[in-house]
């Protein structure tokens, strides 16, 4: 299949920050945060979450105003499930932290954490400033990694309803991650796939692809950073090889064994 060597090669810098594998999601799987620590890491998770229409607008904006048609749809569909319909992934985000207590007021006022912040920006200004093919490539293999019935999303999704006892409603937005984002990041590959046919585009693709894994594994550093309150705290991944990830480090709550 044609570009197949490209994909694979982008799923090789995927599982060098393996999403399932980082403290954030392998914590709650196995069982060594909190209940409380989780909803600290659920506030930044809100932080986040509330810039999706920003970032989701700007790949909307970028490929209208390149008459990308071929895109158009993938992109139009991908906006829909995100920001359509009753409830936005916001509204849904909000649960968790309702059922604990907090207000969206309170939660806007939360401070967010480095990780948290960096996890921002380099979303916002990926979306903004690159091509819609380069946008939907930083989303899409971090989606990929969230979705399906053995992604992150899914393995949290048990535990919180499961070992930690919060309510369906609470930990729905882990529940719609494992249904949506396999989608959302199939169709996206699918499109690097097919439109990234010149070594121009193949190399946009692949920057556009390794800066959303770091800025999405920046999110997660983010909740850990919240949580735990040692804001210096990254994880490195399996291999540290992608740029702006620093040696590893172990959790402050596991100085005994690396995670």
């Amino acid at each position: 299949m044609a570009n197949e060597k490209f994909i694979e090669e982008l799923w090789g810098s995927a599982r060098e920050l393996f999403m399932p594998d980082h403290p954030w999601f392998k914590g709650i799987v196995e069982h060594r945060w909190t209940r409380e620590q989780i909803v600290l890491g659920e506030i930044q998770h809100y932080l986040r979450v509330r810039t999706n229409p920003i970032f989701f607008g700007y790949i909307v904006t970028n490929v209208a105003s390149e008459r990308n048609y071929a895109l158009m749809e993938i992109v139009m569909e991908n906006f829909m499930e995100e920001l359509g319909g009753e409830k936005t992934h916001v509204d849904i985000m909000l649960q968790m932290l309702d059922e604990a207590g907090i207000a969206r007021e309170q939660a806007d006022e939360a401070d967010a954490a480095p990780g948290t912040l960096a996890a921002i920006e380099m979303i916002r200004s990926g979306c903004q400033n690159r091509s819609a093919l380069e946008g939907i490539s930083l989303l899409a293999f971090v989606e990929a990694m969230h979705g399906g019935p053995d992604g992150a999303a899914a393995r949290v999704y048990k535990e919180l309803t499961g070992h930690y006892g919060f309510s369906r409603r609470a930990a729905a937005t882990y529940e719609l991650h494992a249904e949506q984002d396999t989608g959302h990041g199939d169709r996206q590959i699918a499109a690097i796939r097919e439109y990234a046919t010149t070594d121009e585009l193949r190399e946009k693709c692949r920057r556009a692809v390794r800066l959303g894994l770091e800025a999405f594994n920046f999110e997660w550093d983010g909740h850990v950073q919240a949580m735990t309150g040692q804001r210096d705290v990254y994880w490195s991944g399996k291999t540290g090889r992608l740029a702006l990830r620093r040696p590893e480090v172990l959790l402050p709550t596991q100085r005994l064994a690396k995670v």
